[in-house]
């Protein structure tokens, strides 16, 4: 065999690793796995992490990256969406929303979903599902460039010590956000980004070695929200 031969075996055998790592890495990043979450800090990593059911159902990769910006395409399918839910009109400008969203946010953030209960809503489960909604929805609010960085991280650094007080464990969390997502849809109410989670899934997560749910502190020390809204300092209070 020549030396151009093995030369030629060997650049491919490299070639073959590497496109195999590469596809891993891709697929990893779509699942939501430990790689993926790379926002600047462990306590940013962890405030994205509550909406992990849906970011990486709905998104793909890129929710918790430092990455900025949301493609065209996802851009057009969430603009409307978001907006209903932050309680916007949806025939606002970008530039309209840029100037009306940041002060709205800092003063209802903590009244996103828990407005309007259902009879029948179990509170916990309620607030499981809240938290991960203001999560996924302040942080497409920023990737679709309608907040910046600093009141982004305010909202959901105080939705996260919210969150983190109200329950005891991923685990915890996660089952209480599965129920809560049910009686959302169970009584009529859209969730349209979101998917079914059973508590048997829920388990399974906080068990599997790459699963953020499993990698992750629950009782990281969260750094606090700088220069937090007195509003919403006092909500998290109460």
């Amino acid at each position: 065999m020549s030396g151009w031969t093995i030369l030629a075996l060997v650049i491919a055998l490299i070639y073959w690793v590497l496109r195999g790592g590469f596809k891993r890495l891709k697929a990893a990043k779509a699942r939501g796995d430990m790689i993926s979450y790379s926002a600047g800090s462990p306590e940013r990593n962890w405030a994205l992490a509550l909406a992990h059911p849906t970011a990486y159902h709905a998104m793909q990769g890129g929710f918790a990256s430092d990455l900025y910006g949301a493609d065209d395409a996802l851009a057009k399918q969430l603009r409307p969406m978001i907006l209903h839910h932050l309680g916007l009109r949806t025939d606002l400008s970008d530039e309209q929303v840029r100037l009306q969203l940041p002060d709205a946010l800092r003063q209802r953030w903590f009244m996103l979903d828990l407005q309007r209960p259902s009879r029948s809503d179990e509170p916990r489960a309620a607030m499981a599902f809240a938290c991960a909604r203001v999560t996924f929805f302040v942080r497409c609010a920023h990737l679709l460039g309608w907040v910046d960085e600093e009141a982004q991280w305010q909202v959901l650094m105080l939705n996260a010590q919210r969150a983190q007080q109200c329950f005891g464990s991923w685990l915890d969390f996660g089952q209480a956000y599965a129920q809560g997502r049910a009686q959302w849809v169970g009584t009529g109410r859209s969730d349209v980004l979101g998917k079914v989670v059973t508590p048997e899934e829920v388990a399974q997560w906080v068990t599997e070695e790459q699963h953020p749910w499993h990698v992750m502190d629950w009782n990281l020390v969260l750094e606090p929200a700088v220069d937090a809204a007195p509003e919403a300092a006092m909500a998290q209070a109460a």
